[in-house]
């Protein structure tokens, strides 16, 4: 199998001024989206806490293990997979040395679907523009959702916008990305997705645009009504 621009740099993953400085910024901000709308769609089941020790969840490409060591310190119960072999075994030996209970398990969404899993919240961040199927994938994911469940992606739209911001400036010229990270035909529009949601009965939630603010200590990254570039949406059912 063809080594991948990710497992290249994957003993940097943890590097909060690397290569994956970007996706560290940005693990506050979809925080804050994915606490409120957890805690939205199972306020009767009490606070963000004790709803995430009650549900099943699935972080889907969770690389290094930003999101998931971040839900894991707040008691979640969490089944993280990647198709990146080496990205799990450092995530595996990260989490140990922390001494966090996270499930790292080197699989596709494809074999859980096989297996007839079902979880209460899936979780895809920054993954859905790196897949080449990605309807096919996009079902799967809906078809591993339990039946009062929710599911939230982060990604990038198929704008002009977004290629100016985050291949040319980002990769090219300023350099914060490393280059071939993205490939803009790969991109996903928020419609593409709901179009998918809509043949399972599924529903939008919520979606937001991400913008990156250059600050003192790098970029941080705000919520935004524009969607052209990173967005995040929720889909309920």
């Amino acid at each position: 199998m063809k080594e991948s621009i990710f497992d290249k740099i994957s003993s940097e993953w943890w590097d909060k001024e690397g290569p994956m400085k970007m996706l560290h910024s940005m693990n506050e901000t979809r925080m804050l989206f994915i606490k409120e709308r957890i805690i939205n769609k199972y306020q009767k089941e009490g606070n963000f806490k004790e709803v995430l020790e009650k549900k099943t969840i699935l972080d889907l490409g969770c690389g290094g293990g930003i999101l998931s060591e971040t839900l894991a310190e707040e008691g979640a119960n969490i089944l993280a997979i990647d198709q990146s072999k080496r990205l799990i075994n450092y995530a595996k030996k990260r989490a140990r040395s922390r001494k966090l209970k996270i499930d790292y398990q080197c699989k596709s969404i494809k074999s859980l679907r096989n297996k007839n899993a079902k979880f209460d919240i899936i979780l895809c961040m920054e993954v859905i523009e790196h897949v080449k199927d990605y309807r096919s994938f996009i079902k799967l994911a809906f078809k591993c959702l339990k039946s009062d469940g929710i599911i939230i992606f982060s990604t990038i739209n198929k704008s002009f916008l977004s290629y100016i911001t985050t291949i040319f400036l980002a990769e090219n010229i300023l350099k914060i990305v490393p280059p071939k990270t993205h490939d803009w035909n790969m991109y996903v529009e928020p419609e593409e997705i709901l179009k998918v949601a809509n043949t399972f009965k599924l529903k939008l939630d919520k979606i937001k645009g991400l913008a990156a603010i250059p600050s003192l200590r790098g970029y941080k990254w705000i919520r935004i009504n524009n969607t052209k570039v990173n967005y995040i949406v929720s889909i309920i059912n």
